[in-house]
């Protein structure tokens, strides 16, 4: 299934998908993405990464809170989330 049809599939809802960067670890100054959200946002999620692995159409599909997709989110979320697969 393509990613665009995935994320119509999930738009009869308003989704709670959140995205944000945690602080910093002071120990080794390495960040962590916080990534929260029912498990039916998290499945649509999830669901999402596969349509770009397994994509023969595109290498890449973004969706964000301020922007295309943003009904997928909660009014907390601070970041998108662009995907991206490479030919390796």
């Amino acid at each position: 299934m393509k990613a665009d049809e995935i994320c119509e599939r999930y738009a009869s809802r308003r989704g709670d998908l959140v995205l944000k960067l945690l602080e910093a670890d002071t120990t080794n100054g390495s960040s962590t993405l916080l990534i929260e959200g029912s498990p039916r946002s998290l499945r649509m999620l999830a669901e999402l990464l596969l349509a770009v692995a397994d994509g023969e159409e595109g290498d890449g599909f973004g969706i964000s809170p301020f922007g295309a997709g943003s009904k997928h989110f909660s009014a907390t979320s601070e970041l998108g989330v662009y995907v991206h697969r490479h030919s390796k």
